[in-house]
């Protein structure tokens, strides 16, 4: 057995501390300190990579539902369990025609075979005012369009200001990354969007 020498004090034998006591404590610091530590960093890894994505907001284009800087989690599994519906606040990838690289975040309003329109402040989805009460008025006017097959009409909340289908038409349904689910910082902006 290993063992090292400690001095004694005045009058005492000399003590020994044995090797594997060292081991214990490297083997208690393993067990209780490094694991826990490496698998919730792996379960937090797996969890953001499958199931919930942390965003923050860049723009105002979802004021006053989402405003600038808030972040949301987007849950990346809902889609597979249920289809994309009007009303829904998703997270997707732009289309090619827009030079971005960075997700964006509005409503789904018309949905494939959907007409969608503005006309006198008012977004008409087959024919009908769509209301979303948080949204702000529409001041611009935009034609009849039917979104194709595969593809979705989004506007941000904040209506003109926003980047969003009015402007460079519509989104690819493999684009969509997930749902918006909830507001979670900052903590007075806590709400549930999904």
């Amino acid at each position: 057995m290993l063992s090292e020498q400690l001095p004694a004090a005045a009058g005492e034998p000399s003590r020994e501390v044995p090797a594997r006591k060292k081991r214990s404590i490297f083997r208690w610091m393993l067990r209780d300190i490094v694991i826990p530590l490496a698998v919730a960093f792996g379960v937090a890894m797996a969890f953001q990579a499958t199931i919930a994505k942390p965003y923050q907001i860049p723009t105002g284009s979802m004021i006053p539902t989402i405003n600038e800087n808030d972040r949301i989690l987007a849950d990346r599994i809902v889609y597979r369990f249920r289809s994309i519906q009007r009303g829904d606040v998703i997270v997707f990838n732009p289309p090619a025609s827009v030079d971005s690289n960075t997700p964006f975040v509005k409503r789904v309003i018309g949905l494939p075979g959907d007409t969608v329109a503005v006309e006198s402040g008012q977004v008409l989805v087959n024919g009908k005012p769509y209301v979303v009460p948080t949204a702000k008025p529409t001041d611009y006017l935009m034609a009849q369009e039917t979104v194709p097959p595969g593809q979705l009409f989004v506007l941000g909340d904040n209506r003109d200001d926003s980047y969003d289908s009015h402007r460079w038409g519509f989104v690819p349904i493999d684009n969509v990354i997930g749902r918006a689910d909830v507001i979670y910082w900052p903590l007075p902006h806590l709400t549930w969007l999904g």
